[in-house]
């Protein structure tokens, strides 16, 4: 009995140390689920705008809100039956309902669009009757028999409201009209809507011919990319004007959603161009393809509507000063293109509707002289008045602090009146030239951490000969760099973001920063919710990108107070 207790005694700290680490190991597990769980909800914001920047702004006002984007759809062929346009509803009589909808709709699809799969358009067809009588109808005919609710519902199909859902779901490439415009405002319609058919050849691997559109307004594209992966347009005409003064082409077009890409080529006067970008087919609505040739629009402010024309190499077959060539080529693509063409098109919208890089070079000079200017103004307010002992010093101090108390409203107009006084209107002057004088919460900040260190590093330096200013610079600086990284980030962030200081001082659009620049896309361009959540993703990222990168710094800056004795 003896054995056995005593094999006993030993086995309890063992299971003991087993139990001690498994509860260590649950509440590890349940710190770090709490940390993502936090890391998420904070996150929630910039998730939403991230997601909300790749989306189409159909998206944005369809029916049921999602937090992910679509996924695009690259098409092989077109037209097609846009499948996604309605969607299952939950109905009370959906299952009696919806198959006499769909079998009526499947005996009319040869008749509607005979290029068009019948199977897939009866089914749309029959979702959005079902929505639409779900609207119109009144509940109380929901309950009649079944047999009357089907007469009912057939009876209600107009030939209006069959034409309006296939316009819904039906999605094909048109080309419309295409115009020249010169230097000297002369404009030719080069190929009218009612003739595009004619007016295009068709070459290329893949297959595809030209119908004219039964609205009149230009030509559908029908295409297969089943046995090629390129497809080309090709139309020689004439301008009544030299092609030595031609300014632009522009081609109107409704897209077919397919994402495949559309790019132009241009020859004219002996030399070939190219589109240097080419065009996500990413909806279906109509555009406005602008191209032309670099100049003079390029140095401006302009909203980009348009793109460059860039020269290329070898023979071209238009010769003369007014033959022109006009090549579109369409481009099959994957899926990762597809992505690709969705996460990149408001980005390049942005990029096209706002000067992004010049703005952004001018908050990055603001950021770097409020840097400078805070960092050393600060640092040597702050070390005077914690290391030096001078007259009048806790005064100045106490004044000091309460000008933190005065609200920014309050020395508005005042500081505005000087600055046009001093002729710093309207230039980057008053944005920068401040920071050189201190700020009282900076001041604070390293007054504090000043105070925190052992005065018998200042009397070393003494010793060895270094004054008042050398050893702020050798001996202080060196000691407050978690304190000067916290300066910076503040600086940085409330210098990058700050809208309301270019807004008074600023009336030049070319001077404006990043912050107010974003503003004036939203004035000029607005409209477009995915386009403004790009810019804003833009904007944001690289304060993000700092705080990553920077926080232990910042965190140390703002618990530490000073050194340990």
């Amino acid at each position: 009995m003896r054995g056995i207790d005593s094999v006993a005694t030993q086995a309890l700290p063992v299971r003991a140390a087993k139990k001690n680490r498994r509860d260590a190991r649950l509440r590890t597990g349940l710190v770090y689920a709490l940390l993502l769980l936090g890391a998420l909800v904070f996150s929630w914001p910039l998730l939403w705008m991230a997601f909300t920047s790749v989306k189409l702004d159909r998206e944005l006002f369809a029916r049921h809100l999602h937090l992910l984007p679509e996924a695009p759809r690259p098409q092989r062929r077109s037209p097609y039956v846009d499948d996604r346009v309605f969607e299952d509803l939950e109905g009370k009589r959906q299952g009696e309902l919806l198959p006499v909808l769909t079998e009526h709709f499947r005996y009319l699809a040869p008749t509607l669009d005979p290029d068009l799969n019948a199977d897939d358009l009866a089914t749309q067809l029959a979702r959005g009757a079902y929505q639409h009588l779900t609207e119109v109808l009144p509940a109380s005919q929901w309950m009649v028999p079944a047999g009357q609710l089907k007469d009912e519902a057939l009876a209600s199909l107009s030939p209006a409201l069959t034409a309006a859902l296939l316009a819904q779901v039906k999605r094909g490439l048109v080309i419309g009209q295409l115009r020249a415009r010169s230097y000297d405002l002369q404009e030719d319609q080069l190929i009218a809507p009612v003739a595009a058919a004619k007016a295009w050849q068709v070459q290329g691997s893949a297959y595809g011919y030209l119908l004219p559109s039964p609205s009149g307004d230009g030509a559908q594209w029908h295409y297969d990319f089943s046995e090629g992966d390129r497809i080309r347009l090709v139309a020689d005409l004439q301008t009544s004007f030299d092609l030595a003064r031609l300014y632009r082409l522009q081609l109107s077009l409704r897209s077919d959603g397919s994402w495949n890409r559309l790019r132009a080529y241009v020859e004219m006067g002996g030399q070939r161009f190219e589109a240097a970008r080419s065009q996500a087919l990413a909806d279906g609505e109509w555009s406005v393809l602008t191209w032309q040739r670099p100049g003079p629009d390029d140095l401006t402010n302009k909203i980009r509507t348009w793109t460059l024309l860039r020269r290329r190499g070898g023979e071209a077959l238009a010769q003369g000063p007014h033959a022109l060539r006009v090549v579109l080529e369409l481009r099959r693509v994957g899926i990762l293109g597809a992505w690709w063409g969705k996460i990149s098109r408001n980005y390049l919208m942005v990029f096209d509707n706002m000067p992004f890089w010049r703005y952004t070079a001018t908050s990055v000079l603001l950021v770097i002289a409020n840097l400078i200017g805070n960092l050393l103004s600060c640092s040597m307010v702050a070390y005077s008045f914690s290391r030096l002992k001078w007259p009048g010093r806790a005064l100045s101090f106490n004044l000091l602090l309460g000008t933190m108390m005065i609200p920014a409203q309050v020395t508005l107009i005042p500081f505005f009146l000087i600055i046009r006084h001093l002729g710093w209107y309207n230039t980057l002057t008053p944005l920068w030239v401040c920071s050189f004088f201190g700020n009282a919460f900076n001041v604070f900040l390293m007054h504090q951490f000043f105070k925190g260190i052992p005065r018998d590093l200042e009397d070393a330096a003494k010793i060895d000969g270094c004054g008042p200013v050398r050893t702020y610079w050798h001996i202080m600086m060196p000691l407050i760099k978690p304190t000067l990284a916290t300066v910076a980030v503040f600086t940085f962030m409330g210098v990058w973001n700050d809208f309301m200081g270019p807004l008074i001082f600023l009336s030049d659009q070319r001077l404006y920063p990043l912050s107010l620049g974003l503003y004036a896309l939203n004035v000029q361009a607005g409209g477009s919710m995915a386009m403004m959540m790009a810019g804003s993703m833009l904007m944001i990222l690289p304060v993000v990108l700092l705080f990553f990168f920077a926080q232990r710094y910042f965190i140390q800056g703002i618990t530490m107070t000073g050194l340990k004795g």
